[in-house]
């Protein structure tokens, strides 16, 4: 049998009869119209635009490698092209698919993304997309590294309250992947209190307070157990002064209650004035 194709006699007819195999989705029947197409007329206005939607019905086939292998031979058969932001923007989006089933693919995607066009219109997406990856393969070191380079190479970019939750964050999951690193943890705390000032009515302010009260705890309760130390060692002036600290820093928390009982403990067998 023949196929449709060849009862069709122009170009034009052919592409969009190509076009039409992509809506009805038939992907494989749709990739070989348009390589016949590129075959026929290898210089003509339909040769780039069959290559472009070959890696398309890949693409919607997700079969993401070869989608991406079709595009970056537009970019090869075609330097220059004025469709190049388009294809980048295509390449992109193969970025993001992968990035549910395979991360580490996703970041070559995007690190290719910004390799081409450093400062292009989806560059800093793509930044973003490569920290976010980090962040979900539990890499919160790399994480930070990315998104920190972001806010480097692209201060004005409307990503900027994100990435600004995003850095503190990432220093709260790192820390628990670790022996309490309390140093870690203020410097999260302090990077949520900025994220607030920039950002007082952003859509993470709610988790930015939460999260800040959280690590209050653990500083509170740090100070408290310090202070509980020089009990142990029988220095009593130096735990009041812990005690003092957690009261006076930390006054709506469980340690600081604690810490009070304990200093008034200390006046009553006076150990301390």
């Amino acid at each position: 049998m023949e196929s449709p194709s060849t009862a069709i006699s122009t170009l034009d007819q052919r592409y969009k009869y190509a076009l039409s195999l992509l809506v009805e989705q038939k992907y494989t029947i749709a990739v070989k119209e348009f390589e016949s197409i590129i075959s026929t007329a290898p210089d003509s206005e339909y040769a780039e635009a069959s290559q472009i939607n070959i890696g398309w019905a890949y693409f919607l086939n997700s079969d993401y490698k070869r989608a991406l292998k079709a595009y970056e031979k537009v970019l090869q058969k075609y330097p220059g092209t004025k469709r190049t932001e388009e294809i980048l923007r295509r390449e992109y989006q193969v970025g993001v698919a992968q990035m549910d089933t395979n991360e580490e693919a996703a970041i070559g995607v995007f690190e290719k993304i910004i390799e081409k066009h450093h400062l292009g219109p989806i560059a800093s997406d793509a930044q973003v997309k490569i920290a976010d990856c980090y962040f979900k393969l539990g890499q919160y070191e790399e994480a930070l590294d990315a998104y920190e380079k972001f806010l480097e190479n692209y201060p004005k970019s409307e990503w900027v309250p994100y990435v600004q939750y995003q850095i503190p964050l990432s220093k709260v999951h790192h820390e628990k992947q670790q022996e309490r690193n309390y140093g870690l943890l203020i410097s999260a705390r302090e990077g949520f209190e900025e994220y607030l000032v920039s950002n007082p009515q952003g859509i993470h302010a709610e988790d930015a307070k939460r999260i800040i009260e959280e690590i209050r705890i653990i500083e509170a309760e740090r100070e408290f157990n310090i202070g509980e130390f020089y009990l142990r060692v029988k220095k009593p002036a130096s735990a009041a002064m812990y005690f003092e600290y957690v009261k006076a820093d930390f006054p709506d928390t469980i340690w600081a209650e604690r810490a009070n009982e304990k200093i008034e403990f200390l006046r009553m067998i006076e150990a301390i004035k």
